[in-house]
């Protein structure tokens, strides 16, 4: 392989892995506001949000870290009274508890409507301060990509919108393939790979949390000890479902534990990763094997999700996550790239209809759900078993199959998103 793939490929897992602290679309409210406020240059009295129907299904009900809160409200308050955007989605990291206070009153003041016809990925905040002055800021296309701010008039940024697609960074230049995936995790220098060392160990703590503490509906730590007191085998796939499922757990209730994001989505990081640092660990494998495995697993995932879209109806870490997971379980435990793709064609077959039904603490039912899939899959594919063209919406290329799954969300599900949307808020009348 050639030295400009490599990099590439290195260039695209660093530009698509990042720290984020609580849940993504949460996250970005309060990155957005925050440069709103910054733009203001006064507190704020008086948030107004616009979200795509995308942003608001993901954070309608998911904790939000530092509170018992959950929603756009108080997300959105918190990052325009720390008005530090240059924390990224580690925004609301090292709150203190007069700015939380600050936060409770400023979220009375702070309302939250949707955008017709907006991009998958769209905030914008106006933030004022009740004596004619006003800051604005807009993220559009990903979740850290500043379109617009603005003090009152006056522009101080401007980047036309759809100057990133959708599922595409500016980083990006390497065409993935799942067969060029292989053959870069095969021949990248491992020193190369050494950067990956800081996701394993801010990951692996999230499960650490997640096992040792109560939080969300505590999937992970319930399962822990049932493979404890034997109600459940103590293996490798069932230690990798219960530590992904418990760092779900925890990141979903809003615990203050950073996680390493991929392609967008705390919980698509974990599901890519946790589970082959776990199965490494419960197999004794080396680190070198762990770094490789997960360069595939991360790309896979990355790769994935051009198909499907940084936001879809269909669940990112329980479908796109959980197939890069197989891919690198695979490689972890002496398959080819023939059983790879057996295996990826065998998750197509399987978890191809799980919805996204926005970010909430039962995210950990799903991905433990996929994660059991793609330790099935990529034992099946190890055995020399896996879905063929004859499995529903499978096709015997894997880059087809593929293709398939990202056309059954965009094409086949098309009003799913709303119909979802529409339950969702008629479940919050009704609380």
């Amino acid at each position: 392989m050639n030295q400009e793939y490599i990099d590439q490929c290195i260039k695209r897992i660093q530009s698509e892995t990042s720290l984020a602290m609580g849940c993504t679309e949460p996250a970005a409210a309060a990155l957005c506001a925050a440069a709103a406020a910054q733009q203001l240059n006064a507190p704020p009295i008086e948030l107004k949000l616009e979200v795509s129907s995308y942003i608001f299904k993901n954070a309608m009900n998911v904790g939000i870290p530092g509170t018992n809160d959950c929603g756009l409200n108080i997300a959105a308050a918190l990052g325009a009274v720390c008005g530090q955007p240059e924390k990224g989605l580690s925004v609301l990291e090292g709150l203190n508890a007069i700015q939380r206070v600050q936060a409770d009153e400023l979220a009375k003041h702070t309302f939250v409507s949707i955008a017709k016809d907006a991009s998958k990925v769209y905030i914008r905040v106006l933030a004022l301060d009740g004596k004619g002055n006003s800051g604005e800021a807009v993220i559009q296309d990903t979740h850290t990509n500043f379109v617009l701010l603005k003090h009152g008039n006056e522009i101080i940024l401007e980047q036309k919108p759809g100057s990133l697609t959708e599922n595409k960074t500016d980083t990006e230049d390497a065409e993935l393939t799942i067969s060029g995936i292989w053959e870069f995790a095969l021949d990248v220098p491992i020193e190369r790979l050494y950067f990956l060392r800081t996701l394993v160990q801010v990951n692996r703590s999230a499960a650490e949390e997640g096992l040792s503490c109560s939080h969300g509906l505590q999937v992970g730590m319930k399962l822990w000890q049932n493979i404890q007191n034997g109600m459940i085998a103590e293996d490798i796939c069932n230690y990798a479902v219960a530590m992904t499922a418990a760092a779900a757990d925890a990141r979903m209730s809003g615990c203050e534990c950073s996680v390493m994001s991929v392609a967008g989505s705390g919980n698509q990081g974990l599901t890519a990763t946790v589970p082959l640092i776990a199965a490494a660990e419960k197999a004794h494998k080396p680190e070198e094997q762990l770094l490789r495995g997960l360069a595939i697993s991360l790309l896979t995932t990355i790769h994935s999700k051009e198909f499907i879209g940084r936001l879809s109806v269909l669940c990112g870490c329980s479908i796109a996550s959980s197939i890069g997971v197989t891919a690198g379980i695979v490689y972890m435990f002496g398959g080819g790239l023939k059983e790879a793709e057996m295996g990826i064609r065998t998750m197509v077959a399987d978890i191809s209809g799980v919805i996204c039904d926005g970010a909430k603490p039962g995210c950990a039912l799903k991905i433990a759900t996929s994660v059991s899939a793609a330790m099935r899959a990529a034992v099946l594919a190890l055995s020399g078993v896996g879905a063929t063209f004859h499995d529903g919406i499978v096709s015997e290329n894997v880059e087809d199959a593929l293709h398939n799954l990202g056309e059954l969300g965009a094409e086949g599900m098309a009003g799913t998103n709303q119909f979802i949307l529409d339950l969702l808020l008629q479940n919050a009348q009704n609380c």
